[in-house]
């Protein structure tokens, strides 16, 4: 049976999978969940234009990264973990600290109105960016957890 760590790793790295893949789609010229270039930049950027696809793909090879690092130490990809357990527990603490910063960010950017942002990005930011990224974090801390025997 899994424990609660490899339950939170496995949702967190899951996530970081589909959000991963998510801006794959975009770098490759998707406007999902959007009509337009414009309407999705005002919805998931807050500004225009959309970034181009070199740095929308960095995005995504970064999120693989964190997906692979929690799912590694949460004990989903164990013969990366036995080889770097130091590595993998950083990483997914690594992971979980950006995610948590970027939920509080998130809040303070959309709510405090601390940046001027496009309407529609400010209310899904605080709706479900920023929780969403919350949840991850909080999902890749528990994963980072020691293993014990």
């Amino acid at each position: 049976m899994a424990r609660p760590r490899q339950l939170a790793g496995l949702a967190a790295a899951a996530g970081l999978g589909l959000a991963a893949g998510v801006h794959a789609a975009w770098a490759a010229g998707s406007t999902w969940p959007a009509s337009s270039r414009d309407e999705l930049a005002d919805l998931v950027v807050g500004r225009r234009p959309f970034p181009s696809a070199v740095p929308t793909l960095e995005v995504s090879a970064l999120l693989v990264g964190g997906a692979a690092l929690v799912a590694a130490h949460a004990g989903y990809l164990e013969p990366l973990r036995r080889r770097a357990p130091g590595l993998t527990r950083l990483g997914a603490n690594t992971v979980a600290a950006v995610l948590i910063m970027r939920a509080v960010a998130g809040v303070a950017i959309s709510w405090l109105s601390l940046a001027e942002t496009a309407e529609p990005f400010r209310k899904w930011n605080l709706r479900l960016y920023s929780p969403l990224c919350l949840a991850l974090g909080v999902g890749s801390k528990l994963a980072a957890r020691p293993h014990t025997i």
